[in-house]
């Protein structure tokens, strides 16, 4: 039995039974159902204060099971492609919603797309001119709005950098709506997104200020707006109070509905990848331990150069490691780390906070197996969910009878 009621012990007792449970096959991607509902509640109370809808958003983690988790606590799901609103749909039955924008809407998606989804925010005015004849009365229409007020300081990161594919500017929309050329009848709603990872929710009231400035003349011709993600919404967030006063300003003012989707706010924390020790070796005066995952199962080390949390790091630890995976690829480096005890052939490394961003990114250069997935129940207990085979591999690569077109 997991205790979670103490500080620091949830993530205590979860890495006793990661290192020392002997069944578990690694590398390993485990989710925490416990740490999920929990947050799933905390939100739930939140956005039922601001009298605001929920959607979890697929992008972090799309995990059919941990979908049928959510489920229960959201309103409904955000999607981006025709194989998210699927799974969302398997996952969410008839009863919620499935909400969807991409900036890449393909004509070919378009009949699936209007059986799966129940709101579509176009992504330009343009991709609404070209489809709006095929979806306009048969699901709600929206348009997704780039407020052009950004807060992120990467731009890899920003929805709202200069020169952004991600919604239509509203400096046009001003200009359109100016000189009477705006054609946004069967529109009824519109999507904003400009942040990302954000525990200041003070970033999201000024952009709706933003917003009741600059729309003011046009607000009340819709009857609904997503506000997007990229908050962070968990106990330690200092100003929650402003994200309730920003739902306030849209429902008062304009008679709104608003919903918002976060997404790695739910699963992050609650995500953990397993790995063992194959080997140590001695390079330039430096440990090296060779585990048998790879930054392939967590690109953004990669690409972003992200440094995980691994459990049981300390700055003061006598024993230091280079943590590298086990690919042939020189790159594939963790990064530098130190614990108390010193690390053996065999010996299991938990990386921590891992529950978004990985597995929907994960890859098998080299031939590295994906992590299998597990899931840690409330009772303690490790539940294999999906384990990764060699027939799956060999399909992806073409092993298979070939089609003609």
């Amino acid at each position: 039995m997991i205790t979670r009621n103490t500080p620091g012990a949830q993530e205590d007792c979860v890495g006793d039974i990661l290192v020392n449970c002997d069944g578990l096959e690694t590398p390993a991607f485990v989710y925490d159902e416990e740490d999920i509902l929990q947050r799933c509640e905390y939100l739930r109370l939140k956005t039922k204060e601001a009298n605001c809808g929920l959607l979890f958003s697929l992008k972090p983690l799309t995990l059919v099971d941990v979908l049928r988790l959510i489920s229960p606590c959201v309103d409904g799901f955000a999607t981006s492609s025709l194989f998210e609103a699927n799974l969302a749909r398997a996952a969410i039955g008839e009863e919620g919603t499935i909400h969807l924008t991409t900036p890449g809407l393909r004509p070919q998606d378009v009949g699936a797309l209007v059986e799966l989804c129940d709101y579509i925010s176009f992504n330009s005015l343009s991709q609404w001119g070209r489809y709006k004849k095929d979806l306009c009365g048969k699901v709600r229409c929206g348009l997704r709005i780039n407020p052009q007020v950004s807060f992120v300081e990467d731009p890899r990161y920003d929805p709202c950098r200069k020169h952004s594919k991600l919604g239509e500017p509203i400096e046009g929309i001003l200009q359109s709506y100016d000189s009477g050329s705006l054609d946004i009848d069967g529109l009824d709603g519109i999507h904003i997104h400009t942040n990302c990872d954000s525990p200041d929710f003070s970033e999201l009231l000024a952009t709706v200020q933003h917003l009741d400035t600059q729309l003011r003349g046009l607000l009340p011709r819709f009857e609904w707006i997503n506000l997007g993600g990229g908050y962070v919404f968990d106990e330690e967030s200092s100003n929650v109070e402003q994200f309730i006063e920003s739902v306030a300003i849209l429902r008062s003012k304009y008679g709104l509905n608003v919903f918002i989707e976060p997404g790695a706010a739910v699963v992050r924390e609650a995500g953990y990848l397993v790995s063992t020790v194959l080997d140590i070796l001695h390079s330039d005066g430096k440990s090296v331990a060779i585990l048998d995952t790879s930054i392939n199962h967590m690109p953004e080390t990669f690409e972003y150069q992200f440094l995980p949390d691994v459990l049981g790091d300390v700055e003061t630890g006598s024993f230091g490691y280079i943590l590298a995976g086990s690919t042939c690829l020189a790159g594939d480096i963790f990064g530098e780390y130190s614990f108390t005890e010193r690390l053996e052939v065999g010996s299991r490394v938990v990386f921590t906070d891992v529950g978004a961003y990985t597995l929907v990114k994960a890859h098998t250069f080299n031939g590295l197996n994906l992590p299998s997935v597990y899931a840690l129940t409330a009772q303690g207990d490790l539940i294999l969910k999906k384990r990764f085979t060699f027939e799956e591999y060999a399909l992806r690569w073409g092993m298979q009878p070939h089609v003609s077109v």
